[in-house]
């Protein structure tokens, strides 16, 4: 399964979010996972008609009601651990940035940021991100 992380800013979904979506659907298509998405925070059922996905996970606690780091990254670190993706995909976004590199590494996973495309060879996931202000493409499996 690809798990993609939704993310909002005052009751309205941030756009990246379907991005990842999208992005998560094409990857999920060539590789046959299931694509499920993650809502957290306080009062997020507001908000799911409105994520187009098969399945929508969702977590309310009222301290998660203000973006913090710290409480983003343990809630998003339980679900993860719960639900065991194959590939967890974020939004191109500040507060990812904030957050996912503490994320991964309080978890012992790889993240590539800054992702710009993705190739499948040989049942293998590349992730194509730029490098050196974009001189250098490279791919990273």
């Amino acid at each position: 399964m690809i798990l993609v992380i939704i993310e909002h800013l005052q009751g309205k979904l941030n756009r990246m979010s379907l991005e990842a979506l999208a992005a998560a659907t094409a990857i999920g298509k060539e590789t046959n996972h299931p694509v499920e998405a993650l809502l957290i925070g306080s009062g997020v059922s507001a908000m799911a008609s409105e994520i187009p996905a098969a399945k929508l996970h969702m977590v309310e606690h009222a301290l998660l009601e203000k973006y913090t780091a710290d409480g983003y990254s343990i809630a998003l670190r339980q679900v993860i651990e719960k639900l065991n993706p194959w590939l967890v995909l974020l939004p191109h976004t500040y507060q990812v940035r904030d957050f996912a590199p503490k994320l991964a590494a309080a978890m012992g996973k790889a993240f590539v940021s800054d992702g710009t495309g993705y190739k499948v060879e040989g049942g293998e996931l590349q992730i194509t991100r730029q490098l050196f202000a974009g001189k250098v493409a490279c791919d990273i499996a």
